[in-house]
């Protein structure tokens, strides 16, 4: 089985922590905690609906699902109840990784530093309408894997003259792994 977009966009080789590689190769259930804190604002707010983002919580259950169908990979991630879906697929043409976040696209470009994968927005869409460079959020998204193995996420958003979108980080341990073919 092909990796997800995430580790389709790295450079052939670039080392990956065994919970990060294991997380965005394999499609199953993961389940942990984490902390969300969503930005203040009506613009925010309208945003943050648009991609269906969960509302502010501490130490709140989180489930993710990851499915695959052909080229495209399922994120179900269940905020305690919010259910938040997103569909990746590596866009060859930008030459990363395009999620949808119910009316959000979102270009994506990992890189790998120091055991870490960072995350960077190159490019927003909203309904349809690209988004201007100097609008784009700018992000501060991490993962990597613990000393107990486990992996561990840190995702935040700002938007440029309106402050933080969002901020949610936590850890998943994973529950049911699928390996091998489709």
């Amino acid at each position: 089985m092909e990796p997800d977009p995430f580790l389709q966009s790295l450079p052939a080789g670039v080392e990956v922590p065994l919970a990060l590689q294991q997380l965005h190769s394999n499609t199953g259930h993961y389940a942990g905690r984490c902390d969300i804190v969503e930005g203040r604002g009506w613009l925010i707010r309208l945003a943050l609906r648009l991609g269906r983002f969960p509302r502010s919580a501490d130490d709140l259950p989180v489930h993710v699902r990851i499915d695959r169908e052909g080229h495209t990979w399922q994120w179900v991630r269940d905020f305690d109840g919010h259910t938040t879906r997103s569909l990746l697929t590596f866009d060859h043409g930008a030459d990363c990784v395009r999620e949808k976040l119910g009316w959000l696209a979102l270009w994506l470009e990992p890189e790998v530093e120091a055991g870490r994968l960072l995350i960077h927005i190159r490019g927003l869409s909203i309904l349809g309408l690209r988004c201007p460079a100097f609008l784009l959020p700018r992000s501060s998204t991490v993962e990597w894997q613990n000393e107990t193995g486990d992996f561990c996420f840190n995702v935040s958003a700002k938007m440029p003259g309106l402050g933080v979108l969002i901020r949610y980080r936590g850890w998943l341990k994973a529950v049911h792994v699928q390996t091998g073919p489709d």
